[in-house]
């Protein structure tokens, strides 16, 4: 129980100063919708401050920093999910790398996404399968689509701090009830960890672009 304890505090503390952090810089998603320029952080800021952080785009909109404010097990899954912050309370959350949750985005917010493969990971081969997707607004629930995954090739990344060779795995997505596809993007590396992608999370009204700088240890 005093370990229990302690934890919460340290959320608590660490969820204060990451969004203390994030309001300092002045840069966050709704505010990114105003036309700011994309936020460039140097290796040194990312390197002191000590929460994983990551690059994030939406829509197409100017790129924004965000912290990872809370790591916590999918008991469905066993997984661990990650959520990323603004300090304005918008939240990105991710599981193996894939979006499964976002809150107060401006226009669009997946609720839930569910997968024929409940593990989220990206495909490291060939493959074909069912994702069913809930998001506001409207209350849209169980919108499903096929998915078609295949590896690409192999590209080298280089970020803030970190170079890594990858994977580069694609999935054509298309919705049940539209004949439109939408290509989402992994780049995984040689331990399987997504370090950066371009998704879908919403079909046709939301892609959400991520780059790993400081990487979640746990």
């Amino acid at each position: 129980m005093n370990h229990f304890r302690i934890l919460i505090i340290l959320l608590f503390a660490a969820t204060a100063g990451c969004s203390q952090y994030i309001k300092d810089t002045g840069e966050t998603i709704k505010e990114a919708y105003s036309g700011l320029p994309d936020t460039h952080m140097t290796k040194d800021e990312v390197e002191a401050l000590p929460y994983a952080s990551i690059y994030a785009r939406v829509n197409d909109g100017p790129r924004v920093f965000m912290v990872l404010a809370f790591a916590e097990t999918n008991t469905d899954t066993g997984n661990t999910r990650l959520k990323w912050l603004s300090s304005d309370g918008a939240m990105i959350v991710t599981e193996n790398g894939r979006v499964v949750k976002t809150l107060h985005l401006p226009n669009y917010n997946l609720l839930n996404v569910t997968t024929s493969e409940s593990y989220y990971q990206p495909k490291t081969e060939s493959d074909s399968w069912k994702i069913s997707y809930d998001w506001q607004p409207g209350y849209h629930l169980q919108q499903e689509a096929s998915v078609q995954s295949s590896v690409v090739g192999k590209e080298l990344l280089t970020s803030l701090i970190w170079q890594k060779n990858t994977n580069k795995v694609v999935e054509i997505i298309t919705p049940d009830k539209s004949s439109q596809s939408y290509q989402s993007t992994f780049w995984l590396d040689e331990q399987g960890q997504v370090v950066k992608s371009i998704q879908w999370p919403i079909p046709e009204h939301l892609m959400i672009e991520l780059e790993i700088l400081k990487p979640y240890i746990g």
